[in-house]
């Protein structure tokens, strides 16, 4: 699968490739690797490499899994056919202390996220097991222990940059995309 140079060659695995099996396997973080195989698998590296693989994805017709850690114990990003974009290598976080506010790419640690947050006095409610990637983390609402006094996770979140499936990067929050925020 060719990707127009929009995505570096040695970011995709079309199935049936020599190096496709081993980024199939790296997608799920245990040993139990669903008898299942996406057509190809971006792995992206920026913000960029996800815009182009979802406009990949919207020109070929195909479906989107995304893993952000893939500790998901069924290994539910891995699907049939289709795509599967692993942003776990999207990991850096920006952390502004005197405004309270944090800017966390999905593939970060929910645990990383605390520790990145404690050195400055400062707290989220992230998960209680420490593979968990904050993507998929806050997707599932962000139930973690902290949740009864604090909340959901996703309920501390102001912002998301979000990729459409028209492949366009806009920002949400409650004045801006309120839509695709909430």
């Amino acid at each position: 699968m060719t990707t127009d140079d929009a995505i570096p060659g040695d970011r995709v695995f079309a199935r049936g490739t020599p190096a496709y099996e081993e980024a199939r396997r790296a997608a799920v973080w245990n040993g139990r690797l669903p008898d299942r195989f996406p057509d190809v698998i971006v792995q992206a590296h920026s913000e960029d490499d996800v815009v182009a693989a979802v406009r990949l994805a919207r020109d070929r017709g195909l479906r989107i899994g995304v893993r952000s850690g893939g500790h998901s114990w069924a290994g539910n990003h891995l699907r049939d056919g289709g795509m599967l974009l692993d942003v776990s290598r999207l990991r850096e976080v920006h952390i502004d202390k005197a405004a309270m506010r944090a800017v966390v790419q999905p593939g970060f640690g929910g645990s990383e996220t605390v520790a990145a947050l404690a050195e400055q006095d400062l707290f989220f409610p992230a998960g209680h097991c420490k593979g968990v990637a904050i993507g998929g983390y806050l997707l599932q609402g962000g139930y973690g222990w902290n949740g009864r006094k604090l909340g959901i996770a996703c309920q501390s979140v102001v912002g998301l940059d979000i990729v459409t499936a028209d492949g366009e990067l806009v920002h949400a929050n409650v004045e801006q995309n309120a839509d695709l925020f909430w």
